[in-house]
């Protein structure tokens, strides 16, 4: 796979990374909800270091990416019993004719 370099603004810094072009759209959005997590960090608390603010950063994301799962998943058990239910009815209905 190519690998491309991508240049990201994180909390008024600069970073380079290489990835793969086909991440590259999917990383540059990481990168800028990060820096809009870190600068909602910051603006709450300016006296706080960059370490910190960047630990803040990444628990919030970890936070908003467990809770996304759990929503995911209990969508999931959703649709499958739905789907049980619904082929169930199909089986029901077939065996009746």
């Amino acid at each position: 796979m190519s690998q491309t370099k991508i240049s990201v603004r994180i909390l008024n810094k600069e970073y380079q990374f290489a990835c793969d072009e086909q991440d590259r759209p999917s990383l540059l959005s990481a990168a800028d909800h990060l820096d809009k997590t870190m600068h909602e960090i910051k603006g709450k608390n300016g006296t706080m270091s960059s370490d910190k603010i960047a630990l803040m950063a990444a628990l919030n994301i970890s936070h908003e990416l467990i809770k996304a799962q759990s929503i995911n998943q209990h969508y999931d058990v959703e649709v499958l019993s739905t789907v049980k239910k619904l082929n169930d009815k199909l089986e029901q209905a077939m065996t009746n004719d």
